[in-house]
Formats: structure tokens, sequence, C-alpha cells
């Protein structure tokens, strides 16, 4: 019987996954990058500037049904002439499209603080 062999494509280069130990976090496997470790050995880590761009595309997937959604309810204000209702709703639809640039994701230096970076109005 013949071994299976497994591989990952990282950084454009085919990889056999027997000879790397993949990063445990595999939130990110899309922001996965070569580096070197102390013996300047061939390893995969996490880009955390690749990390960024994977969250802020999980944020804006989290956030455009909710946006549909206000959008409905915006249109509804409107018509009633609800200029309250119609003007909080456009700043809660401001405060969604802002939320990849949020400082905390920007400065963030690890996988850890990416991570942590989820505001409660992207829960719907």
């Amino acid at each position: 019987m013949s071994e299976v062999k497994t591989y990952v494509v990282v950084d454009g280069q085919t990889l056999d996954t027997a000879q790397y130990a993949l990063p445990q976090n595999r939130n990110f496997s899309d922001a996965w990058a070569l580096g070197e470790d102390a013996n300047h050995n061939q390893i995969i880590v996490i880009d955390v500037e690749k990390a960024k761009d994977v969250w802020k595309r999980r944020m804006r997937d989290a956030r455009a049904p909710i946006l549909t959604k206000l959008d409905a309810e915006y249109f509804m204000a409107l018509e009633q002439n609800n200029t309250a209702r119609s003007s909080e709703i456009a700043a809660t639809k401001q405060l969604l499209r802002d939320v990849t640039k949020l400082p905390e994701l920007l400065n963030a230096t690890t996988i850890e603080e990416i991570e942590g970076v989820w505001p409660d109005y992207l829960k719907g």
C-alpha cells in the first residue's frame, strides 16, 4: 500500500507537510508564510500582516448581513420620516464600515491581539 502525502501551498511553494510543523492556530492558514527558526531552518509561520487581512475579511463577511438588515430599516425610517431613527442607523452603518480600521487591529502585533478584536456590534 502506498503512503498518502499531504501538501500545503505557502508563499507559492508546495510543501510536504511531513517535513514541516504546521502552526497550531488554523484560523489563519491563509496567512501562513515561510520563515526561519533560530537554527536557520525553514519553518511555516503566521505572517501577522497577512493575518490582519484575513481577520478584516472575516469582519467584512460578518458585517454584510447586518448592513443589509440596517439598509432595510433605514429606508423604513425614511419612509416614516423618522429622522432620529435614520440618523441612528446611519451612525451604526458607519461604525460597521469602519470596523476594519480599528486601531486595536491595525496596531496588533500578535495573533492573540488580532483575535481579540471583535466588537460586540459584529455579533449582530
